[in-house]
Formats: C-alpha cells, sequence, structure tokens
C-alpha cells in the first residue's frame, strides 16, 4: 500500500529541487542583500499576512487590501521586487499545476454522469 504522506513528503523535495524554486530562492536572497527593495518586501510580507489574518477570520478590512496595492505599486519601482514577483508567479503556477493533479481524483468521484 502507497503512503500518500511519503510521496508528499518526496513531492517537497522534488518541489525544492525544482528551477521555479531555486530561481525564487536566489531572488530573494538578493531582495534581501538591497536595502531599499529588502524594506518593501518586508512591509508587502506584513500587509499581505494582515489580510490572509483577516480572511481567515472572515472580516475584510478595506484599509489592508488598499495598503497591499499601494504596496504593490510601490515595490513595482524596484526592478528586484518585480522579478521577484515574476518567480513568485512562476512557482504559483507550478503549485497550482500540482493542485490540479492532487485534485483531479476528488473530480472524478463527484463528476456527474450525464
Amino acid at each position: 500500500m502507497v503512503n500518500i504522506y511519503d510521496t508528499a513528503n518526496q513531492l517537497g523535495k522534488e518541489l525544492r529541487e525544482s528551477q521555479e524554486y531555486a530561481a525564487l530562492k536566489e531572488t530573494v536572497s538578493k531582495v534581501k542583500q538591497d536595502k531599499d527593495a529588502y524594506e518593501i518586501y518586508k512591509k508587502l510580507r506584513e500587509a499581505q499576512k494582515k489580510l490572509q489574518d483577516q480572511q481567515l477570520q472572515g472580516k475584510m478590512d478595506d484599509s489592508v487590501m488598499k495598503e497591499l496595492q499601494e504596496l504593490s505599486q510601490d515595490a513595482s519601482k524596484y526592478p528586484l521586487m518585480v522579478e521577484l514577483m515574476q518567480k513568485e508567479q512562476a512557482v504559483g503556477v507550478l503549485i497550482d499545476d500540482l493542485n490540479k493533479i492532487i485534485f483531479k481524483p476528488l473530480s472524478e468521484v463527484y463528476e456527474l454522469d450525464d
């Protein structure tokens, strides 16, 4: 019998070995070395965490969304931050693809026979 947790751990290991992950990790390292880019990076992360916390609590404060939008606009002025967002998007696409594969069996269970 397959141990699904072993498979998940292997997937995590392989994700760390992917080109997308390596590129993201390298870019985060560059951002941390740039004082100005790192400052906006930290502010963005804090605002994202606030938004996620609110979403989990079922509360939405428009001021946090506005702050996040403003910070994103500020971040787009820094080439390193633009590069970081592109690398995050590439990892996001990879994870979305993996989610589709993982959840396909559940989709099949719930398919309607027409």
